[in-house]
């Protein structure tokens, strides 16, 4: 009987000292997450650090505890820190030109600004506080990711990242064969096409070009 209560007694003490350990290894992140949901209402507004990472990323693990002493450092100054799983939302990747990982932006009530410096504590805080004004940004404001043009455009990579990752669950449930269903997929290509091309066309009147289409007349002239 002696023995079972002291057995009962080590057992019950060693899950009151793990569960401590547990709480005091499990420090509260300034670190915001952000996905396709909630990012573009996010960005309009306030001061905002963003990196777009990847889970498998050397780089972006790295970079971790500096980006989280980044957070609480710009605590003081209303700046906040996030990030985003960019292999995961590939279509917002696509959207603000993210190439490789990590990437950072500077977000000032919507103007974004993607920081190319180095990766030190220092560095991205003095960025984020004043340098970011020395440089000019990285997008206009018509053709800005989370603009109404961007979101547009980012519902149609949404649209088009989901059909490419189900195809094969599409094909097989619509019992389709492979000629079939690239057939499909380029009929919803096209009609994406067509509805961005008729979104363009309502924005920029004839004489009103964006710039990416202005440099492809250009060299059709040539």
């Amino acid at each position: 009987q002696g023995d079972r209560k002291m057995a009962m007694r080590a057992v019950l003490l060693v899950a009151l000292l793990g569960v401590q350990l547990a709480g005091e290894g499990v420090a509260a992140s300034h670190v915001l997450e952000l996905n396709s949901t909630n990012i573009d209402e996010a960005l309009l507004t306030g001061v905002w650090l963003v990196e777009f990472y990847a889970p498998w990323c050397g780089y972006c693990r790295r970079l971790a505890p500096v980006y989280e002493e980044v957070a609480e450092d710009l605590l003081e100054d209303f700046i906040k820190v996030a990030r985003i799983d960019g292999s995961a939302f590939k279509a917002v990747g696509a959207r603000f030109g993210v190439h490789g990982f990590p990437t950072i932006f500077h977000v000032n009530n919507g103007d974004i600004r993607k920081y190319s410096g180095d990766r030190s504590k220092e560095s991205l805080v003095i960025y984020a506080v004043q340098d970011f004004a020395k440089q000019p940004l990285s997008f206009s404001p018509t053709f800005s990711p989370i603009g109404t043009l961007g979101r547009i455009f980012g519902f149609i990579l949404e649209m088009t990242v989901r059909l490419q990752e189900n195809y094969e669950r599409i094909r097989l449930y619509l019992k389709l064969s492979h000629p079939w269903a690239l057939g499909l997929v380029a009929l919803a290509t096209a009609v994406t096409g067509s509805i961005l091309g008729l979104v363009f066309s309502v924005i920029f009147p004839e004489g009103d070009v964006p710039p990416q289409a202005q440099a492809a007349q250009a060299r059709k002239r040539d």
